[in-house]
Formats: C-alpha cells, sequence, structure tokens
C-alpha cells in the first residue's frame, strides 16, 4: 500500500470519509487488502470490469444497511473534503435525483458521488447486460445532479494512480 506522510492513502481516505457516514466499507479483493478493522466488500463478477462492478457489488451486498444512498470515494483520493456527503446529500434530496455527482474545474468526478440505492436495477442493466463498466453512461441515463465544487489550491479530488502523483501528494502536504 502506498504511503503518504506517514499513513497509507487508505487511512487518509478513512479518516477523511468516516466521520461523514454511518457505515464505511472497502470495496476491493480481500486477498489484497491485508489486515483491517473495516468491512470488506468484494466484487461479485471476476477480473476486472470497471469501476462500476465495486458499485454493483456494494449495492447487492447484504452488508449495506437499510440506508437510501451509497457515497463512494476512491482509496487513492487523500485529500476529501470534510463536508463531501452532507453537500451531495442536500443536493440529491433537493432534486430527488438518482445520482449526486461532484464537478470540479468543470469536469465530472464520478468516483466522487452519492448514488440513491434504486439505481441498482439500471447499473445491473448497463454492467452486465450492456457491458459496460464505467460510470459516465449512468450519469446521462439517470437523474443526476452536480455540484460545481469551488477551486482550491489543493483540488480536493486529486487522485494518486502513479509514482509520480504520489511524489505531487508529498509536495502538496509538506
Amino acid at each position: 500500500m502506498s504511503i503518504l506522510g506517514r499513513e497509507t492513502l487508505l487511512e487518509h481516505v478513512i479518516s477523511r470519509l468516516g466521520p461523514q457516514v454511518t457505515e464505511l466499507f472497502i470495496n476491493a479483493d480481500p486477498r489484497l487488502c491485508g489486515e483491517q478493522s473495516l468491512p470488506i466488500i468484494a466484487d461479485h463478477l471476476e477480473g476486472f470490469q470497471g469501476p462500476l462492478t465495486g458499485l454493483w457489488s456494494a449495492l447487492k451486498s447484504d452488508q449495506l444497511s437499510a440506508a437510501r444512498y451509497l457515497m463512494i470515494a476512491p482509496c487513492d483520493g487523500p485529500f476529501i473534503p470534510d463536508n463531501l456527503v452532507a453537500e451531495l446529500y442536500r443536493r440529491i434530496v433537493e432534486n430527488d435525483a438518482d445520482i449526486a455527482c461532484v464537478r470540479y474545474q468543470g469536469f465530472a468526478q464520478p468516483t466522487f458521488s452519492l448514488w440513491h440505492k434504486r439505481v441498482l436495477p439500471t447499473v445491473e442493466e448497463t454492467l452486465l447486460v450492456k457491458k459496460q463498466g464505467g460510470f459516465k453512461p449512468l450519469l446521462n441515463a439517470l437523474k443526476t445532479v452536480y455540484i460545481d465544487w469551488p477551486e482550491q489550491s489543493i483540488s480536493p479530488f486529486f487522485n494518486i494512480n502513479t509514482p509520480e502523483d504520489l511524489a505531487t501528494a508529498e509536495r502538496l502536504l509538506a
């Protein structure tokens, strides 16, 4: 696991997202997670089919509470805003929407989004019938509302995907 500062990327996300939600789960291959104090929801499909597989697996999971909404965030996004869930929740409820998604600098950030659980049939059809594994087709097909997040000196939606990204994040923390 990648270390940023003195914590793993996952620990950064847990410390930022945990206080904002009632329950927190990790969607991952349990063999790759090592020791975790949080419940892990494994993908219900073999092989990586795209990020939609994780959402579908979580929506289908028996581990989820009776909550009507599911927040998703990537484990490599360590700068999640402290009020992200509250803002997405406010917007999704006000509009009776299926998805509330962040838009930052004009670009949708679907890996930072809140989903109403009623989307499960559409997610399932998109993934299993249409064989599409990304979020973007669903942003168009379902009732989606966006929050245009204010620009900041450090992007709260910065993803660390490469060693260079990790080095950039280290500089941002310094």
